[in-house]
């Protein structure tokens, strides 16, 4: 896997106060502590869309049964 150093982002004092805080008190580094927040944030994500795709495919297939019951 390609790794890229490059990420500039302006975070707010109190934002980046915090995350300091965060990884001082998990005893890891800043950068990790950041790529691992974003990597559950990511995979939260996905989930969801995997939830909500599954959620509309079984209310299609609750449509065309009731049709077919109705018929």
């Amino acid at each position: 896997m390609k790794k890229r150093t490059q990420l500039n982002i302006e975070i707010e004092e109190d934002l980046l106060k915090n995350l300091k805080f965060m990884a001082l008190s998990q005893n890891i580094k800043l950068n990790a502590l950041v790529k691992e927040i974003l990597s559950e944030k990511i995979k939260s994500n996905i989930s969801s869309e995997i939830e909500k795709s599954i959620s509309d495919e079984l209310d299609a297939i609750k449509k065309r049964i009731s049709k077919l019951e109705n018929s």
